[in-house]
C-alpha cells in the first residue's frame, strides 16, 4: 500500500489507528477543525506574514511581535524562509510536495540557515506539551535538504506562556534519528498489511470526526 507520512499523521496513527484507517486510509472522513485549530490557524498566517512580507500583525496575535524581531536579527546575513514545505521520497530524497512519489512531507514554522548551520522554530499555540519526534523530523528534513548543514538547533515556542523546549541535532545522529522514526512508521505499514486498526479511545474521541462509526467513542 502507498502511504505518505507526516509529524501529524504519525500522532493520529499513535493515538488511534481506527482514526487513521476511517481518516487517511478509507477517506471516509474529514477533520473540520474546532475553534482551537482555527485559531492556530489564524497566529500561523499573521506571523507567516509578519515574517515574510513584515505585515503588521492581526490585534490577536500583535503579543507575539517581541518574538518576531529576535528571529530577524538571527537571521541577518543568512537565509530566513517561513512556512516552508519540504518533501522526501522513499528513497529519501528531496522532492516536491505534491510529486507522485512524496513519502514524507513536513512544513517548517521558520527555518533560518547560516552556512553549516540551521535553526528551525515551531509555533505552539497549545498546551505544552514536548514531543521531539516533530523537531527531529524536521532536523532530518534540513539535513537532506541542506547538505552543507551539520549542525540543527530546534526550538518549540508555546505561544501561550512564552516558554520554549530546545534541542539541538548533529548530522552524524542522522542514523540514529531515522531508525527510530522508522520503526514508529513501520507500525503503520504492519497495520495496512494485517488491515489491523485497533481502536484507542482516549479524551481525544469526542473531537474525533470518525466518533459516529466507533462504538467505543459512543461510551
Amino acid at each position: 500500500m502507498k502511504l505518505s507520512h507526516s509529524f501529524s499523521a504519525l500522532k493520529m496513527y499513535e493515538n488511534c489507528p481506527k482514526r487513521y484507517m476511517h481518516q487517511r486510509i478509507n477517506k471516509e472522513v474529514q477533520d473540520e477543525g474546532g475553534e482551537a485549530s482555527l485559531y492556530g490557524e489564524r497566529i500561523h498566517e499573521a506571523l507567516e506574514l509578519r515574517l515574510r512580507d513584515k505585515t503588521p500583525l492581526t490585534d490577536e496575535a500583535k503579543l507575539y511581535e517581541g518574538l518576531c524581531v529576535p528571529i530577524e536579527e538571527a537571521a541577518e546575513g543568512g537565509e530566513l524562509l517561513v512556512e516552508q514545505k519540504m518533501t522526501l521520497d522513499e528513497n529519501l530524497t528531496p522532492t516536491d510536495w505534491f510529486a507522485p512519489g512524496a513519502w514524507l512531507r513536513s512544513i517548517l514554522d521558520v527555518l533560518i540557515v547560516h552556512e553549516d548551520k540551521a535553526y528551525v522554530i515551531d509555533w505552539k499555540t497549545g498546551k505544552r506539551r514536548p514531543d521531539f519526534t516533530q523537531m527531529e523530523m524536521f532536523a532530518l528534513q534540513v539535513f537532506k535538504h541542506y547538505p552543507k548543514v551539520s549542525t540543527v538547533k530546534t526550538s518549540l515556542i508555546w505561544l501561550k506562556t512564552k516558554q520554549m523546549d530546545t534541542e539541538v541535532y548533529k548530522r552524524e545522529q542522522s542514523n540514529e534519528m531515522w531508525t527510530r522514526l522508522m520503526t514508529r512508521i513501520n507500525r503503520i505499514y504492519e497495520s495496512a498489511e494485517s488491515d489491523n486498526w485497533p481502536p484507542k479511545p482516549s479524551g481525544l474521541c469526542p473531537w474525533c470526526p470518525a466518533k459516529h462509526m466507533c462504538d467505543y467513542a459512543k461510551l
